[in-house]
């Protein structure tokens, strides 16, 4: 079957469920985006490994889950506030896995990348989870915004690439990304942004556009991000659980380092 119409399959099916189940509850919202966090944190750790550094693969697993789940209960629902008092803890065990690890990957470095799955991974999905309750109820309207802006910015920049590709934008770390895809994506973008602004509301028309232009910004750099990994260790794809896409952090790359500056933005602009 031809590549591009698996990719087109599997974007299909995964949107509609993802979609689905944001606009469905905030329970199945949590349910997804937790299932697709873990996925992504695995697939992190096993780049890792390809290296020779052996991360502490089932810690970084409770603490990134357990994490996710005590925020978005603070936001969904009364949460009793000492159960914060047991995330430090938490956290702090991590020290001691070098002590009875008996692998001879340097401590140091399991510990460096274990811990970085953390801030790469977990914390820009569990940022979501303010952007869904912004305004002290759940709402899915930015979210999918944000997600389809985030598919458009990926269509657009495919596309307009492969048509009018000529000027490289990063060579040494991507070299079949161009400059003329990253504008014909964020073009697609905005034009997306201000359809979500026609479809929901929820914000200013001027607001979609600038948080359509910051996906689009660092959308690309957090792709490009994972090229630099991915090219470090001389493989394709992350993984392959997504026919045609590649693994969860192929597919989600963009919106890693996206989500913070959007969440910044949101929070403290608008």
């Amino acid at each position: 079957m031809n590549n591009l119409l698996v990719r087109l399959i599997t974007a299909l099916i995964g949107a509609t469920v993802l979609i689905g189940s944001i606009v469905w509850n905030p329970m199945a919202f949590a349910v997804v985006f937790a299932l697709i966090m873990l996925f992504t944190l695995k697939e992190f750790y096993g780049l890792s490994k390809k290296s020779g550094t052996v991360p502490f693969e089932i810690w970084g697993i409770v603490v990134g889950l357990v994490t996710f789940q005590v925020l978005f209960y603070s936001f969904y629902d009364t949460l009793d506030q000492g159960i914060y008092w047991l995330l430090p803890v938490l956290f702090s065990v991590v020290f001691i896995y070098p002590l009875i690890n008996k692998t001879k990957s340097n401590a140091i470095d399991s510990l460096a990348i274990t811990v970085l799955g953390l801030f790469y991974i977990v914390l820009p999905f569990c940022l979501l989870i303010p952007i869904a309750f912004v305004n002290g109820d759940y709402g899915y309207e930015l979210i999918v915004g944000i997600l389809f802006i985030q598919w458009a910015n990926d269509t657009g920049a495919y596309f307009s690439g492969k048509a009018l590709g000529k000027t490289k934008l990063f060579e040494r770390v991507s070299p079949n990304k161009t400059w003329e895809g990253t504008i014909g994506g964020a073009l697609l973008g905005l034009v997306f942004a201000y359809l979500l602004f026609e479809l929901f509301g929820a914000l200013p028309v001027h607001h979609w556009l600038v948080l359509a232009l910051i996906i689009s910004v660092f959308g690309t750099l957090g792709d490009l991000i994972e090229s630099l990994f991915k090219r470090t260790l001389a493989i394709k794809d992350s993984g392959s659980s997504l026919p045609g896409h590649g693994g969860f952090l192929d597919r989600f790359d963009s919106l890693l380092l996206a989500l913070p500056f959007a969440t910044a933005y949101i929070h403290y602009v608008i």
